[in-house]
């Protein structure tokens, strides 16, 4: 399929795109993610650079729970295998899962900033990081209302606005993040 692709397109940068997230669930799954770029790089399969689903938060394995705490030496290990290889990396779907986190709001919002915060820190301080994209911009309408319902009955809040178009706490964490990230050339 790359191959082809590449024939047909040979400008445009192919991505490999994959659902995974930070967590101590994904240890394994990321160890696939990384043979099968080191597949690519033998075969010489014409792909540029890994897609990073990084839904975070509290993740379908329920390995990810309101803190970041001792994510990052593996999700660093990750990063750094992957841009070794001479892949470019792209956040290509963020958002905070916040079906495990406190009702109260302050506290939920204070909760999904830190977190995402951390996880933004650590992921665009590599130079290979060229593309950070949201999945979804207004709370009420992600994709983890209907899918990962919290047990409260009430909406989840992982996008960097609410319904009302007002910024949330994670959007000044993403904008925080993407100030004192390194410049990339």
């Amino acid at each position: 399929m790359f191959r082809f692709a590449h024939e047909y397109a040979p400008k445009a940068q192919l991505v490999y795109n994959d659902y995974m997230s930070w967590g101590d669930g994904y240890i394994k799954h990321r160890a696939g993610v990384l043979k099968l770029l080191h597949e690519f790089r033998r075969r010489g399969t014409p792909v540029q650079a890994l897609g990073l689903q990084s839904h975070i938060g509290a993740t379908e394995d329920g390995s990810e729970g309101t803190s970041a705490r001792g994510y990052e030496v593996e999700w660093r290990k990750f990063l750094d295998e992957a841009s070794s290889m001479g892949f470019d990396l792209l956040i290509t779907e963020f958002d905070v899962n916040d079906r495990e986190f406190p009702s109260d709001t302050a506290r939920r919002d204070a909760s999904v900033a830190a977190i995402g915060k951390a996880y933004l820190d650590l992921t665009l301080s590599y130079p290979r990081v060229k593309t950070m994209m949201c999945w979804g911009m207004l709370d009420p309408v992600s994709w983890l209302q209907d899918r990962y319902p919290r047990a409260d009955g009430l909406p989840q809040r992982p996008n960097p606005y609410d319904g009302e178009f007002r910024a949330t706490e994670l959007r000044g964490a993403i904008a925080g993040a993407l100030r004192e990230m390194p410049q990339r050339l």
